[in-house]
């Protein structure tokens, strides 16, 4: 069970400036080490910070950090939807169509955009008292951040990878709002098993894969053991065979990489969900694919769906809203 110690203090004043000072001394006088991001001690906490657990490593932070940096949009999409947007001072950059429609207003309200890999001093000028990052990053990315502020490192790689609401609970206990992430779960869970109770024939007809290109001349699939089949398996999805298996290993579960050439090999499901933006438009490489006269000639059910890397409940909702248009569509064919 995740754990957040909270320590004594509870003067709410200017609790917030004071650890804002407490870790600029601290880097001021060289003493800020790696253990900050990934493993500090509850013992090491001053008054008015907290310990909390960030999917198995123990974190010293703000008891109420107000200024938070986040380089990577798995944290921030939750974060937004956790109802903290006003906390943010920097995020990544994307795109506005890769941005959920339901999130989309409160990203663009945040004042400052950077790049994922951006160097630490370009957020000092933002003063954040917690940064959010992720395992994926470059090498001595999450310690040099460190040395400006805590440091949250999400999972987006690895065997966690495709556990997208696990990231959403750990940011809730982090915001301390970890009702909010549990209400969002619930109501997940209840749309997931209306789907498959609503579509149930068509379900039981259809099998299903998701394609994308991320390359020129390869193919991206995913399937059962991949994020998308962890949000809609669910709601009642079968996979095809060719995306059952568990795919990319460990770091990539249940993703597949092929050749262009090798697209049929993936053709063996009724309904084909195609990587796109969220306003269901495509790149050069997802035009690309769809092109590809394996796919073009097909009469398959072709339906947009969004980015494969699920961040959030927001976006998760968006692809239950396309996976119900390519359901109605196989019931009507």
């Amino acid at each position: 069970m995740r754990h957040t110690m909270i320590h004594p203090s509870r003067s709410t004043g200017n609790r917030t400036g004071r650890s804002r000072r407490r870790w600029g001394a601290l880097v001021a006088a060289g003493a800020l080490t790696v253990s900050l991001v990934a493993c500090s001690s509850g013992d090491d906490a001053a008054a008015g910070d907290r310990t909390v657990d960030v999917q198995g490593h123990e974190l010293v932070i703000p008891d109420h950090p107000d200024r938070i940096a986040s380089i990577f949009n798995a944290s921030t999409q939750p974060i937004i939807e956790l109802g903290a947007a006003d906390r943010l001072v920097a995020v990544q950059t994307m795109p506005a169509a890769n941005v959920p429609p339901a999130n989309r207003a409160a990203y663009e309200a945040v004042p400052n955009k950077v790049a994922y890999n951006t160097p630490a001093e370009k957020l000092v000028p933002f003063d954040p008292d917690l940064i959010f990052s992720f395992n994926g990053a470059e090498k001595g990315v999450n310690e040099e951040l460190g040395k400006i502020a805590p440091v949250a490192v999400v999972q987006t790689h690895g065997d966690k990878r495709a556990d997208w609401q696990d990231r959403t609970d750990t940011i809730g206990e982090i915001l301390d709002v970890p009702d909010e992430a549990k209400e969002l779960k619930e109501a997940l869970t209840k749309r997931q098993k209306d789907i498959s109770e609503k579509y149930a024939d068509v379900l039981a007809a259809n099998t299903v894969v998701f394609l994308d290109s991320y390359e020129r001349g390869n193919v991206f699939a995913a399937g059962t053991e991949s994020m998308v089949g962890d949000l809609f398996t669910p709601a009642g999805v079968r996979f095809a065979p060719s995306v059952s298996g568990r795919g990319g290993g460990s770091d990539n579960p249940g993703e597949f990489t092929a050749s262009a050439e090798k697209l049929g090999d993936f053709l063996d499901a009724d309904i084909i969900l195609v990587g796109s933006n969220f306003d269901g438009g495509f790149n050069e490489l997802q035009q690309a694919l769809l092109d590809n006269p394996l796919l073009a000639r097909s009469d398959k059910i072709k339906q947009p769906i969004g980015l494969a890397t699920i961040s959030s409940y927001a976006q998760a909702n968006y692809m239950l809203d396309q996976l119900e248009k390519a359901l109605t569509a196989a019931q009507q064919k």
